[in-house]
């Protein structure tokens, strides 16, 4: 399952499940609801509360967290999640025989294990030969399988030798929790590549713009030392920005002040050859953005529009408020240039669209119209709110 798939599967399984609820609640109060309906509300309440517990993956706080709904599902006299390393966690569904079986759970851990890196469904004997017993006689061992590998195993304990039933029961619950489990990882791979993508970025600052910088500085220390000193300062902000340690998210004022120091250094090695306009409703300007979203736009339309543009031009930077939605727009009167080349060579373009399709979803992406000798607009739209999504 691609993280993508992964994401939009948590999405619709949460909704899902916040619906129903809702219906099922509703109906019940006024009387009605069948006993499918309310089967169907313990499973989606289950599948709910097992989701919020394993957000931060599967340790021994979440196994504990997890592990009386598992109970409450299973028609087993306990439960118990096992990892690699051992016990992660038990809990017997009332007192009794699964209570006084915790003096005799090392006995069973070696079994457990061996059915947890087989990968498939086993039952184990808790009586082995020579070995200490208790009441409890059987345990299914239901491996859970991410990203094809079984990461731990859920075990339901019986007096009895379990029957169809029982091992469908528990074969599903680990599946269940095993969702959950691959949902959680294909959350951390998204986080993963947007911050890839973001260093990345980073590390596509143009040596020749640095050059060009202080080579720039260099001369006006001869002619307006005053103005050389501010450009110094400028440009050990920027870079201190630049390559510092900084989340995902930024707000879209702070990402405009990055931006305004950019152009202040490009302003000055220019002259009158770069002209700007800017227009910035206040009202956007507390929106989370992604990190980097705003300059490198800037970046291009001036080193692809204005310097290859004879006589220079101007760049337009518009933030606007639209709603539930702030619409930022890059324009310039340059050179232009081929659309489809620009968004597949990997470079800044592709990688802003990339992340805001990672972030916000399909519909959030970069627009561009441009054509030789006519200049560029590029736009983004990025909600004013999304949940888990902010400024760091």
């Amino acid at each position: 399952m691609s993280w993508e798939a992964a994401l939009g599967a948590q999405t619709a399984l949460t909704g899902i499940a916040a619906a129903f609820v809702y219906l099922l609640l509703r109906r019940q109060r006024r009387g009605f609801g069948t006993l499918e309906e309310r089967a169907m509300l313990r499973t989606l309440a289950f599948a709910t509360s097992t989701l919020r517990a394993l957000r931060s993956g599967l340790t021994r706080a979440s196994a504990g967290q997890v592990l009386p709904a598992v109970a409450e599902q299973a028609a087993a006299e306990g439960v118990a999640l096992y990892g690699p390393e051992g016990l992660m966690g038990f809990h017997p569904r009332s007192t009794g025989p699964a209570e006084a079986h915790r003096l005799h759970m090392g006995t069973e851990q070696s079994a457990v294990l061996d059915a947890l890196a087989a990968g498939r469904l086993k039952l184990v004997d808790l009586h082995p030969p020579g070995g200490e017993t208790c009441e409890l006689r059987y345990g299914v061992v239901a491996p859970l399988i991410v990203l094809e590998r079984p990461v731990a195993a859920l075990v339901t304990y019986h007096l009895q030798t379990p029957g169809p039933a029982a091992l469908r029961i528990a074969s599903d619950l680990a599946e269940l929790l095993a969702t959950q489990l691959r949902l959680q990882a294909a959350d951390q791979q998204r986080v993963a590549l947007a911050k890839s993508e973001l260093r990345a970025l980073r590390a596509q600052i143009s040596p020749h713009f640095i050059y060009n910088t202080l080579t720039t500085i260099a001369s006006f220390i001869r002619t307006d030392p005053d103005r050389a000193r501010e450009l110094v300062q400028e440009f050990a902000d920027f870079t201190r920005r630049a390559f510092r340690s900084q989340g995902e998210f930024t707000t879209l004022a702070d990402e405009l002040i990055y931006t305004r120091q950019y152009l202040q250094l490009e302003q000055a090695r220019l002259g009158d050859r770069l002209q700007l306009r800017l227009h910035i409703d206040p009202e956007v300007l507390n929106t989370t953005v992604p990190t980097l979203v705003v300059q490198p736009l800037v970046e291009n339309a001036i080193k692809h529009g204005i310097e290859a543009a004879h006589g220079g031009g101007t760049v337009e930077i518009r933030a606007e408020d639209q709603d539930d939605e702030c619409l930022i727009v890059v324009k310039d009167n340059g050179a232009g240039f081929e659309v489809a080349r620009a968004t597949n060579d990997g470079g800044a373009l592709a990688n802003i669209d990339s992340r805001l399709r990672q972030v916000f979803g399909p519909g959030y992406r970069l627009e561009i119209q441009s054509r030789p000798g006519h200049g560029t607009t590029v736009q983004v739209r990025v909600p004013k709110y999304r949940p888990g999504v902010r400024a760091s």
